[in-house]
């Protein structure tokens, strides 16, 4: 059989169980409910997030970052920041006027993205915010340069302006870069990947500032021996660059394949997945896309080891959107997030088309 074909018979089996990958388990599990574990409430606020690789080497470097202020202590620190290895910075935000997570990139005429898949409640509902905050010079192969971004992007974390008395959520993210889209996406050594979590929390912003309390923790892994992910800029950019294998330490190699529909036929394959050392292997595995109530933009399932092809997976990638990845193996648990943006079907304009796949590892 081939693998497209399994792809598409691993997405008939999607069912709908949980918002978050930290919430999702066997099979069989139910509900699309946000992870309360990262959620705050008016008695107190969310606790910091946390990563579950168990072993760590030198090879990979992770970073703490908290802002948190008493409105009636004289000195407030607003601003908290944590470098992108390779790319930039990331700033934790939260001002009276303004709460926000910014990313300022060195090279503004890259092709930089802070995917982020951004949880919390309004009106009563559970939602999710798919987003892609970019700084680019180059919107895509035909573009002068005269537009693009400043160096920096930002997504907001208030609902309304002024501020919202009282707030709480949680994002999954990553940031990746690569050449700008008037060139060859394929550069030999694009900056490692770093995945990111981030839990917020606020209260009492109706009240004068000696009586508000704000803190926003995050987490951010880089895996800086392995940048992780597909890129091509153009179908003639595509041909041996559409796929890529590395190894994810102790749960096996994960292969990312993103092709083009080069020829006309709508027939590539676009997928991920991973060939453990042993059978006893499993994924838990969330698509996110979108914007909306959870249930609706959440797809979440369990899938086991293949004794047909050795594989767990493969698993479609999302035209526009994220996954999130928690594979077992033997014991060992691996979290990963992806990002994943393509362009195969612009037969007037091929020189267009585009796969940006990124991975990052918790």
């Amino acid at each position: 059989m081939k693998r497209r074909a399994l792809a598409s018979a691993a997405a008939t089996v999607v069912v709908l169980l949980t918002s978050s990958l930290a919430a999702a388990g066997a099979p069989g599990d139910d509900g699309a409910t946000l992870d309360q574990r990262r959620l705050g409430t008016t008695a107190a606020p969310a606790a910091a997030p946390t990563v579950t690789v168990r072993a760590r080497t030198g090879d990979v470097q992770v970073q703490r970052v908290r802002v948190k202020w008493h409105g009636y202590k004289r000195k407030r620190v607003y601003q908290r920041s944590a470098v992108v290895p390779g790319i930039g910075n990331l700033s934790l935000i939260c001002r009276p006027k303004a709460t926000m997570v910014k990313l300022y990139a060195f090279d503004r005429t890259a092709e930089t993205q802070m995917w982020l898949a951004k949880y919390e409640t309004k009106n009563g509902v559970d939602v999710v915010a798919t987003k892609n905050a970019r700084i680019y010079t180059y919107d895509h192969a035909d573009d002068n340069g005269r537009g693009g971004t400043g160096p920096t992007a930002h997504e907001g974390l208030n609902q309304f302006t002024p501020i919202e008395d009282f707030s709480t959520g949680y994002i999954d993210g990553v940031i990746s870069q690569r050449p700008g889209r008037n060139r060859s996406g394929t550069r030999p050594d694009p900056p490692p990947v770093t995945a990111f979590k981030i839990n917020w929390w606020w209260e009492r912003f109706a009240y004068p500032v000696k009586d508000r309390f704000c803190k926003i923790s995050a987490v951010l892994t880089t895996r800086l021996d392995a940048s992780r992910g597909v890129n091509w800029h153009g179908d003639d950019d595509a041909p041996g660059h559409e796929s890529q294998v590395t190894t994810v330490p102790g749960v096996g190699d994960l292969e990312v394949r993103c092709e083009s529909d080069r020829g006309g036929a709508a027939d590539g394959d676009r997928w991920i997945t991973l060939t453990p050392p042993t059978s006893d292997a499993s994924v838990d595995v969330s698509w996110i896309s979108q914007e909306g109530p959870v249930d609706d933009h959440v797809e979440s399932t369990w899938l086991g080891y293949d004794p047909a092809t050795g594989q767990v997976g493969p698993l479609p990638l999302p035209r526009n959107g994220m996954m999130t990845l928690g594979y077992t193996v033997g014991g060992v648990r691996r979290d990963l997030i992806v990002s994943s943006y393509f362009i195969t079907n612009n037969r007037k304009g091929p020189h267009r088309n585009l796969c940006e796949v990124a991975v990052g590892e918790l």
